[in-house]
């Protein structure tokens, strides 16, 4: 569906706007001869039927172009945002076993041309965060893609005429917006290549007046203090959605429609959506989309749908949920530790990892739920500055902590495993009195965690080093 649907409207569409961005518009007849560029270029390279091909690029005209060049070929995208630390760049196009490359200079470089589709398995490779601390790849389908967007088109009533595009190209939610867009024939908006850059989202809203867009909760929250008047849906995923967002959003957005949806990535992009109203605490995430069905397991929900990845039957997701008489659902947490801050999916260990891979950190603990706040075992000097620098060089910048608070151990349990339910009680761990677990100091299953820190700054950290972040919820 997904190729017969982009190749419709690429040849139906011919002068229409496709993509924008802060550089230029491209119109329908543009992204079919760029794209058929790409696909020429990698049938040269002798990219074989469902091979991984790295796009490297911003969120950017030139990501859509490689994406759906890829797609022609019958091969499969693996997204690598420009913007990420090179270090977790790296992972990801290591673990994807690619061997071919897209980036932004070849992609301009390439003479428009048309090229025919070629049908292949799968549409694209992204990245969750794994429980060993590094990046797991989903792939998924072209079935399952096709899927996703059908009863995107199903649902809604109203296709998006212009899509605001706001997610990173290496998440899926980024998914939702470009293919619903483009097998609708409308226009995607690219206003930054920068996360969380409200100036340049308004500004956007102002100048190209998008009828539709995603966003995370909390920037979609700083988008209200200057309304785009001219969206008619808003759509939140990624995070919990506050009750105080939805009241907010009515009272300043009547004429637009809030959804609230909710899907992990192994599903495609999404597996059920509630039509906010205001007053609802807490904000449900509402019934299975068109095609899926969902189930409670043990408190757990469990999706079966054609969007499961891998051709699983079911998928347990590890989130718990419960039904209430009104047969909505509602979200109540993670089962497991995984958290999803900015709509990242990321394991607490790989931020631990990434900590104490600075010499001067022996140990680091986050606390579940997470507060953006990380505990750190210091064996030397080292400021808050560093320490950020450090992680944005191995993390998504959402998922680096607002503050790093030192302590001079951390609460074990009675296996020696970090104890983050003690972390999330007791706040700052290293002012307890009490011997964490029932264990003495003595106790060998703890000596490992019991390191004093010579010295480690514990202020608040910025963005800039100097003032406070607004995608984070202030921790004290």
């Amino acid at each position: 569906m997904i190729p017969d649907a982009l190749a419709a409207q690429l040849s139906a569409r011919r002068d229409a706007p496709a993509v924008v961005d802060p550089e230029q518009t491209l119109t329908y007849a543009d992204l079919d001869g760029r794209s058929g560029a790409v696909a020429a270029h990698l049938r040269q390279r002798g990219v074989a039927v469902g091979e991984p091909v790295i796009v490297h690029t911003r969120l950017s005209r030139w990501a859509v172009v490689a994406m759906l060049g890829v797609l022609r070929a019958g091969a499969r995208y693996v997204p690598v945002d420009a913007a990420f630390p090179p270090a977790r760049r790296e992972l990801m196009a290591t673990a994807s076993g690619a061997r071919v490359t897209l980036t932004e200079e070849l992609l301009a470089s390439l003479p428009p041309t048309c090229s025919p589709w070629r049908d292949g398995p799968d549409a694209y490779t992204m990245f969750t965060s794994g429980s060993t601390g590094e990046p797991k790849a989903v792939t998924v389908s072209r079935a399952a893609l096709s899927y996703s967007t059908r009863a995107r088109l199903d649902y809604y009533d109203l296709p998006p005429k212009r899509f605001l595009l706001c997610s990173s190209i290496s998440f899926d939610s980024s998914v939702a917006g470009i293919y619903w867009t483009l097998c609708s024939g409308g226009t995607l908006i690219i206003a930054t290549d920068r996360p969380f850059d409200v100036r340049a989202l308004v500004r956007a809203g102002d100048a190209h007046r998008p009828t539709h867009t995603l966003m995370v909760p909390s920037l979609y929250r700083l988008t209200l203090r200057s309304p785009m008047r001219s969206l008619s849906t808003v759509i939140v995923a990624g995070e919990t959605c506050p009750p105080g967002l939805v009241d907010l959003h009515y009272e300043r957005m009547p004429q637009a429609t809030l959804y609230n949806e909710y899907g992990p990535t192994e599903c495609t992009v999404w597996s059920t959506v509630h039509q906010c109203a205001a007053g609802e605490d807490p904000v449900p995430i509402g019934r299975a989309i068109p095609g899926t069905t969902i189930s409670i397991e043990d408190g757990e929900l469990c999706v079966s749908s054609p969007g499961v990845v891998s051709g699983a039957a079911v998928y347990r997701t590890g989130d718990r949920v419960s039904m209430g008489s009104d047969g909505l659902l509602r979200y109540h947490g993670r089962i497991d530790e995984q958290l999803k801050v900015g709509g990242v999916r990321i394991e607490p260990a790989e931020i631990e990892h990434a900590l104490m891979s600075h010499p001067a950190v022996l140990l680091a603990g986050v606390a579940v739920p997470y507060q953006g706040v990380a505990y750190v075992v210091c064996a030397e000097p080292v400021d808050q500055r560093t320490l950020r620098a450090h992680l944005l060089d191995r993390l998504p910048a959402v998922a680096v902590p607002t503050v790093f608070e030192r302590v001079p151990r951390l609460p074990s349990l009675p296996n020696g495993k970090l104890d983050r339910g003690a972390l999330s009680r007791n706040g700052r761990p290293g002012e307890r009195h009490d011997e964490p677990s029932g264990h003495s100091s003595a106790d060998p299953q703890n000596c490992d965690r019991q390191v004093t820190s010579t010295s480690c700054d514990s202020r608040e950290v910025r963005p800039d080093g100097s003032t406070h972040r607004p995608d984070w919820p202030h921790p004290r």
